[in-house]
């Protein structure tokens, strides 16, 4: 199964399969997520560059990050759980846990990351290529979610799919955009060692271009988050846009007042593309609201914990710093239904077998933690999705 196209300029570009073929979605046939970092809502929503985008699209008014610092809510976004990591450390999780690549590869839906200023394809540590980074790394691993998963930095040919933005911008000048792209801009751009307006005047640059008319053949949705808020004192209460042509022309300009956190995204990818999940914070978190509505899904709801829940430090578990914190990696929910109406991913099922009746924090019923409001342990039940 070669998953890389190679006759592009000389560079390899990921196309998760070569012969792979657009498969459609209930509310978009390409994802692009580009995250920048730090920044509370309060300050974001006002910013000129920000508004100008909001205008041709959705702004989800309530879409929450999970913890602090910034690597746990990349990690959470692609694996449904952020494993008690509470820094920006090097981290490995075990090949045993999947990820959103895994999801993305059972129906063989292309995907790729890019990264600016990343030297190289599958590249794992940091890097600086001098005094665009004041002193500091351009491109830094703790963005890059997929390099923290061994099930993906395991397989030489999923490490091939870490690309870089000159990639990227080949790809789209060809018109070969994976089907799912996920894309962080380096240290300066993404606003982390410079200032909220050089992020979102960078942000509004970047986006002209996949914004114009016909830019894509395909309905495109483009989601533009933060990975975090600046202050603990605000519970993690970020801005994020949805844009592009997969958004409905009615739709342009409105907001969106639906409860969201970055597991969102993963659950709204499930239910797009008739996926199944990964049975750990993906099962129960919402939809995104347009899309549920273009296939009649009715299951979104706050939170139940709603009220106690902050969002600003995390969890014990295998990733914390802290001893007294550790905890194993648990077991995924092998009796979940995830929000396409689909049972666990083949391969978590035939990961996991032994814990089928393992306790496990995952009941599919979208409720958040943090430290103080702490994951509750169970035997796996089914939920009623």
């Amino acid at each position: 199964m070669n998953r890389i196209l190679w006759f592009l300029t000389g560079t390899a570009v990921c196309l998760g399969l070569a012969d792979a073929k657009i498969v459609p979605g209930k509310g978009f046939d390409r994802f692009i997520t580009i995250w920048l970092e730090n920044q509370d809502y309060a300050k974001v929503v006002v910013d000129e560059s920000i508004k100008d985008l909001k205008k041709q699209g959705i702004l989800l008014t309530r879409y929450y990050a999970h913890t602090h610092p910034s690597q746990p809510n990349y990690v959470a976004s692609i694996g449904g759980d952020y494993f008690g990591m509470n820094h920006d450390e090097m981290a490995r999780i075990p090949t045993n846990v999947s990820t959103v690549v895994d999801l993305l590869e059972s129906r063989e839906i292309s995907w790729a990351g890019y990264f600016e200023n990343l030297p190289g394809p599958g590249f794992m540590g940091n890097y600086s290529d001098g005094p665009t980074g004041g002193g500091t790394w351009d491109y830094v691993r703790k963005h890059n979610p997929f390099v923290t998963y061994d099930s993906v930095t395991s397989d030489g040919e999923r490490l091939l799919c870490l690309l870089s933005f000159d990639d990227f911008q080949r790809a789209f000048r060809a018109k070969q955009v994976p089907q799912f792209v996920f894309m962080t801009p380096n240290m300066m751009n993404d606003g982390h060692n410079t200032t909220l307006k050089v992020a979102a005047d960078w942000s509004h640059k970047f986006l002209q271009p996949l914004l114009a008319e016909k830019a894509f053949d395909e309905k495109t949705l483009i989601m533009l988050t933060y990975d975090e808020s600046e202050t603990y004192e605000e519970p993690n209460h970020i801005v994020t846009l949805l844009l592009g042509s997969a958004i409905p022309e009615k739709l342009r300009g409105t907001e969106d007042n639906t409860f969201y956190t970055h597991y969102s995204m993963l659950s709204t990818l499930e239910y797009n593309w008739g996926l199944p999940h990964l049975g750990r914070y993906d099962v129960g978190a919402n939809v995104f609201q347009y899309v549920a509505d273009m296939g009649g899904y009715k299951k979104n709801k706050d939170p139940a914990n709603l009220g106690t829940i902050n969002n600003s430090v995390s969890y014990p578990g295998f990733l914390h710093n802290d001893t007294s914190q550790f905890m194993p990696v648990p077991s995924p929910n092998l009796k979940l239904v995830g929000a396409s109406g689909l049972g666990i991913l083949d391969v978590v099922a035939k990961t996991w077998p032994a814990t089928k009746d393992a306790t496990t924090p995952y009941d599919g019923s979208g409720n958040v933690y943090d430290a103080e409001t702490l994951p509750v342990y169970s035997a796996p039940a089914a939920n009623t999705l």
